[in-house]
């Protein structure tokens, strides 16, 4: 087996004693009481979705909400450029832009072309967001047929991909927190050395219906 992968949380900032936390950058200015804004909560679910199927997955963590989760277009293309120069195996975005634009079609491009793999979150209706939507990316929306260790292959024009939700306990759904369980697998089945094969073997295949009989493929 390889060593557990680095992976670039591109987020809130993470607290110091966050498991696995390599190294932090704050790429705003970050709110006084940062450490108990949304963003941080927000960052630190994500962290601990990730590493519920990836125990031992390390984090390279990138500030770029300040408090709230709201953040500009131009911090957004930083992060993604700084992961790309990186050591990271992984780059995971949970969060979405309305608007595609160069200067973050550029920087995803940049992720890519350095050999690594960009997870994002995408919302389940309405309208594509970005970085989900840009090519090569892997795109991930909540699906309700899925346990916190399974993901489905959805190919729909918003995410490639579903993963679980939600989770015990979980105050962040939707999601964003699908995307961070398929990152956590993602991760492990890179630290095995399969991520090729596990891409070849979702739980699930086909867009989630629900019916009387409760969701299942279509």
């Amino acid at each position: 087996m390889t060593c557990a992968p680095l992976i670039a949380l591109i987020d809130g900032p993470l607290a110091a004693e966050t498991p696995g936390l390599a190294a932090r950058m704050d790429l705003c200015r970050l709110h006084p009481r940062a450490a108990e804004s949304p963003a941080a909560l927000h960052a630190s679910h994500m962290a601990a979705a990730i590493r519920a199927n990836a125990p031992g997955a390390r984090f390279l963590g990138l500030s770029i909400f300040p408090g709230r989760l709201a953040t500009s277009l131009a911090t957004v293309a930083e992060a993604l450029r700084l992961a790309a120069e990186s050591e990271a195996e992984i780059v995971h975005c949970s969060f979405g832009h309305a608007e595609a634009s160069p200067l973050l079609t550029e920087a995803v491009a940049a992720v890519l072309a350095a050999g690594k793999r960009l997870v994002a979150s995408a919302p389940a209706r309405g309208a594509p967001v970005y970085p989900a939507g840009c090519d090569g990316v892997l795109s991930v929306q909540g699906d309700a047929r899925c346990a916190p260790g399974q993901w489905s292959r959805l190919d729909l024009p918003g995410a490639r991909f579903g993963a679980c939700p939600g989770g015990p306990g979980a105050r962040v759904r939707g999601a964003s927190l699908a995307a961070a369980h398929f990152t956590g697998l993602l991760a492990r089945a890179c630290k095995d050395g399969g991520a090729g094969e596990m891409l070849q073997a979702p739980s699930f295949t086909g867009r989630e219906r629900i019916g009387a009989g409760g969701p299942h493929a279509a």
